[in-house]
């Protein structure tokens, strides 16, 4: 068998273009891919090659990014995306500013990947038996990807925006020119790639957290259809994911290690996709906003009992205040000051989706079983000694605690920000974002900005000259 190895060298050997184009190319080493099980491999490794926190984490003032360049300086230096983010600024040119996007370029190769496969895998030589499972986890898989990209290159769906254009939905190895379709029908696409009929016939267990079993592809339909505010299917395909798998990663022994510690292939994990294959102990150099570290609970296992080095040594705290402060020039800013901690950046867990299910419950008047899901999560998430179960009376207060707890448990991951895009399109949820710069300004984003769109990179927009930007 031809080695892991060698199959993303041949795959990664015609998609060197990818950067400077947009994965257009059929891989040349691919008719060497002529065993099932040679192409599954294609199916073991996955990243998106970008760190959320760094982009969409900023746009949502969840961060201020990464950079050791105080963010004041970062604004003053007009011309670059990282002060058209920071400064939420709209008369900036982000079409040109956009000259490479690694995001774009990873979800469109694994796009490739999934297609190869999908191709070759009918005429490859193996056990028949095994290609039904192996061609519903590309289908799936390619759901996913398209999904994430429409998050984040593409309005959010709703009733007044279905029909704008959103982005090229790849089902072809050999595509020359893609074409751009409507946010609308990308939905229906994504959809089947992940109906219940290919669900079925994934694996009920995984060996690989990179792998989707069945639990995954139920997670991964509702995390579609909760986006689509589809809230009574999204909770059907959430609990199914929850029957299969409820594993919430408990942190109160934080208390007595000092550490952080959350590998790759934690239980809690459906299906983990890193952010970086160099850096992908995420939240690793994070800075919070001060608006975000407001938001942590007091008794919050990470953030009071966590340290750098396994024991507790003032200054080495995880989330840290120096740091923070050294880094960004702002007082408050908190700064990931650990490397244990592999959150699952573009994936899914339990968490999150307990968290879907119980914003569906509140939604449907359910609110003390939503927020007894939410509770389940922040049990393992506060001490003891602060830990007080939420309540509420109306699904307006109830969605304010969901809210708050969420966005603290989806730190460095995509969710902040689409969980935020789509609440800006309810008016009941919609809001200004402001973020307050020290010796900078005061600066706001509101719901319908365009911002919440991220360009198309130049590359993308030069091979396929009939695409639009979607702002």
């Amino acid at each position: 068998m031809i080695s892991q190895k060698t199959i993303y060298a041949l795959i990664a050997g015609a998609v060197m273009t990818l950067s400077a184009c947009d994965t257009d190319v059929v891989p040349e080493g691919q008719t060497i891919l002529n065993k099932t099980s040679d192409l599954e491999l294609l199916l073991n490794e996955k990243e998106v090659n970008n760190i959320p926190y760094e982009s969409l984490g900023i746009i949502v003032n969840e961060s201020y990014g990464s950079s050791f360049t105080p963010v004041s300086d970062q604004i003053k230096n007009k011309g670059t995306m990282e002060a058209a983010m920071l400064s939420y600024d709209e008369t900036a040119d982000r079409a040109k500013l956009a000259s490479k996007d690694s995001r774009y370029n990873n979800l469109y190769k694994y796009i490739q990947y999934m297609n190869v496969l999908l191709e070759k895998l009918d005429g490859a030589s193996g056990d028949e038996a095994d290609k039904p499972a192996i061609a519903a986890e590309a289908h799936i898989n390619r759901a996913w990807f398209h999904f994430l990209a429409l998050g984040c290159y593409a309005k959010q769906y709703d009733e007044k925006t279905k029909d704008n254009l959103g982005i090229a939905y790849v089902t072809e190895a050999d595509v020359n020119q893609k074409h751009q379709e409507t946010i609308e029908e990308n939905y229906k696409h994504i959809l089947d790639d992940c109906s219940d009929e290919l669900i079925a016939l994934l694996p009920e267990k995984q060996t690989n957290v990179v792998r989707l079993s069945r639990a995954a592809g139920y997670a991964i339909r509702a995390r579609v259809l909760f986006q689509m505010k589809n809230y009574k299917d999204a909770l059907t395909y959430a609990e199914k994911a929850l029957a299969l798998n409820s594993t919430i990663e408990d942190r109160s022994v934080i208390t007595t290690s000092f550490r952080w510690s959350l590998p790759a292939t934690s239980p809690n994990n459906f299906f983990y996709i890193s952010p970086l294959s160099d850096r992908d102990n995420t939240p690793s150099y994070e800075q919070l906003s001060v608006e975000t570290a407001e938001l942590f609970e007091d008794g919050d296992y990470v953030k009071d009992y966590a340290y750098s080095g396994g024991k507790e040594s003032e200054g080495e705290e995880f989330w840290n205040a120096d740091y923070g402060y050294m880094d960004s020039g702002i007082e408050g800013c908190l700064e990931s000051n650990g490397s244990d901690a592999y959150v699952n950046a573009w994936g899914l867990t339990v968490e999150r989706v307990m968290y879907l299910a119980a914003e569906c419950y509140i939604r449907e008047g359910q609110i003390s079983k939503g927020l007894e899901l939410v509770n389940k999560v922040r049990e393992k998430r506060i001490d003891a000694d602060h830990y007080k179960p939420f309540t509420a009376t109306t699904e307006a207060e109830a969605m304010e605690e969901l809210q708050q707890a969420k966005f603290i448990e989806c730190i460095a991951t995509f969710e902040n920000f689409f969980d935020r895009k789509r609440w800006n399109t309810e008016e009941k949820y919609k809001k200004n974002i402001t973020r307050h710069v020290p010796d900078s300004g005061d600066y706001t984003i509101t719901p319908e900005s365009p911002l919440w769109v991220f360009p198309f990179p130049v590359q993308v927009m030069n091979n396929n000259p009939t695409f639009k930007q979607n702002y």
